[in-house]
């Protein structure tokens, strides 16, 4: 039971009275009621079940245009793209709404409708999980994260089970958790009959994840590797099967220049710059993060007043877009560099 507190706090999931609990736990453990969510899937966790749903059931293909999932989805779309180009901030309360009301549409939808439904929540719950990390709500992200898990199960669909427990890991090694968030992208990494180009990208989050676990260089640069050799390999119409992805040979070099950055490797400079000239416009937060990735090269090779200068370029940007994670980076950067200019660095 205090593994499942535990679990409960990092999923930011609120759990019935301990005395409650323990009753429940009997009636689970005897079959007499079967867990609802989000116990269901704080047991699964916690007691390392398989998760991935039957490999019989998967398909992922491009979407038709005139089924229920694509209508749905099509709204999603519009809210990632709103996000990307404008911040979180403007779109958000309006994603959770998706959200609410496609959990809604799940209770009262029946055959193939449900599993559509089911689907479309898992991509929007996700999404919303993002935008809340990225203003600094993490228990709000939590939930996200922990509705777009259930989600997926319902609808058997690995990648997107995959994509929430991987994106949910990155948001866990940046408050702290950085082991526990290396082995749950591995775990994702397992589950059967993911496309390649979803496994590039859950390469890639390794790479991102375990430059946080002290001692893992070596895991960082395996899983660019095998990041780099996914991608080549991806099939056309992934990018359009799996619209939450957004990977290619820019932006994979725009995440190897993040990681090497993170590592102190004196490529990542060249990298994320020649990153930063060929990335589309409209990833305006991305474009943030590849400046702060600029800055934290630049401060690794002593470079101050190049740190200072694109740290400042950087700001005002980030400021509009109401970012509190790359705000908050940008902050710790900065401190970093006022250090080293008062220590002669």
């Amino acid at each position: 039971m205090s593994a499942m507190r535990s679990r409960a706090v990092l999923e930011g999931i609120s759990l019935m009275a301990p005395a409650s609990l323990r009753v429940a736990l009997s009636r689970w453990e005897n079959g007499r009621l079967r867990p609802d969510e989000p116990y269901a899937t704080l047991l699964t966790t916690v007691l390392e079940l398989d998760t991935a749903p039957d490999v019989d059931t998967v398909i992922v293909e491009e979407p038709c245009e005139d089924t229920l999932f694509t209508v749905l989805s099509h709204h999603t779309d519009s809210l990632r793209l709103l996000d990307r180009r404008l911040g979180a901030p403007f779109v958000r309360r309006q994603t959770a709404s998706h959200v609410s009301a496609l959990e809604t549409q799940w209770q009262r939808s029946a055959g193939a409708d449900r599993r559509d439904v089911a689907r479309a929540l898992a991509d929007a719950a996700t999404l919303a999980a993002w935008q809340d990390f990225d203003v600094g709500d993490w228990a709000a992200a939590g939930r996200h994260y922990g509705q777009a898990k259930a989600a997926a199960n319902r609808a058997g669909d690995p990648a997107l089970l995959a994509h929430a427990v991987a994106e949910h890991a990155v948001v866990l090694c940046e408050i702290g958790y950085a082991e526990l968030a290396l082995a749950e992208v591995r775990r994702a990494e397992k589950f059967p009959s993911l496309p390649l180009l979803l496994r590039a990208w859950l390469a890639a989050t390794r790479a991102q994840v375990a430059s946080w676990c002290p001692g893992e260089e070596a895991t960082v640069r395996h899983a660019l590797t095998a990041a780099d050799s996914a991608l080549a390999h991806a099939v056309s119409g992934d990018d359009v099967a799996l619209p939450y992805i957004a990977l290619d040979e820019v932006h994979m070099d725009r995440w190897r220049g993040h990681v090497l950055a993170r590592l102190g490797d004196p490529a990542a400079s060249v990298i994320a710059e020649e990153a930063l000239r060929r990335l589309p416009e409209d990833f305006v937060r991305a474009r943030c993060a590849q400046v702060l990735d600029l800055a934290e090269g630049a401060a690794h090779a002593g470079e101050v007043e190049q740190a200072v200068a694109l740290l400042a370029s950087a700001c005002e940007q980030i400021a509009s877009l109401g970012s509190r994670r790359l705000m908050s980076r940008h902050d710790g950067l900065l401190r970093r560099v006022r250090e080293m200019e008062t220590s002669g660095v």
